[in-house]
């Protein structure tokens, strides 16, 4: 029997999954999250490129035509692209970014409320001058009752978990997961934040990209 998918990215990312999926698996949405604005889009006319971690900055920016972009990230990449962006750097995670970022800046990290990295403060002491700018927040979301009754059951699911926030937001709205799921982690940091809510442990894909995860559901739903 196929297992269920339950996705808890925000609904845009999450319905992107689904349309990749043969149209017999079971899926259930349900986003922990929401992004909404933080405020007024910031002025970059005095920043020599930005730096985008998120598709979900792209949502929000503020004009970024011809504008150089240093993206983690190919669904980051192509957001920035169709937003008119000159895309310089397409980087593995924040690690390869700030690895492989060159130039004297200043440059700008468009990023969100709850982010990781530290990458401002690390390019600047690369020597590449680096502001950042909050310009969305991720708002969290209650568990549907479907998805809740699900992931704590006895049926088979696969629960991918993209983000060490979404894994504890999930993890403290459930009781326990059933025996019979799946969770599969974008990165160790997603690993360790589910473990430490729910006691239990995730498999974690071989590169922290979106391509990875969506070999691992299909090997998994297939499984």
């Amino acid at each position: 029997m196929t297992p269920t998918l339950v996705l808890t990215r925000p609904e845009a990312q999450s319905r992107e999954i689904a349309a990749t999926l043969d149209r017999s698996v079971p899926v259930i949405i349900s986003p922990v999250m929401q992004i909404v604005a933080a405020g007024r889009a910031p002025e970059i006319a005095n920043f020599a490129g930005v730096v985008l971690t998120s598709a979900n900055a792209l949502v929000h920016a503020p004009d970024l035509q011809g504008k150089p972009a240093y993206c983690v990230g190919e669904r980051t990449a192509r957001a920035a692209r169709d937003a008119g962006a000159e895309v310089r750097l397409v980087a593995r995670d924040a690690d390869d970014l700030v690895a492989r970022v060159e130039g004297d800046g200043p440059l700008l990290h468009l990023r969100g409320e709850h982010a990781r990295g530290s990458i401002a403060e690390r390019l600047n002491s690369a020597g590449i001058v680096t502001e950042y700018f909050v310009i969305y927040r991720q708002e969290a979301l209650p568990l549907s009752a479907e998805a809740k009754a699900a992931i704590e059951g006895t049926s088979r699911v696969v629960l991918p978990l993209y983000s060490p926030r979404t894994a504890r937001l999930l993890g403290e709205r459930i009781g326990q997961p059933g025996p019979a799921v799946q969770p599969i982690a974008m990165s160790e940091a997603v690993a360790r934040a589910w473990r430490a809510t729910t006691g239990t442990e995730a498999e974690v894909v071989p590169e922290p990209s979106g391509e990875a995860m969506l070999k691992a559901i299909g090997v998994a739903l297939n499984a």
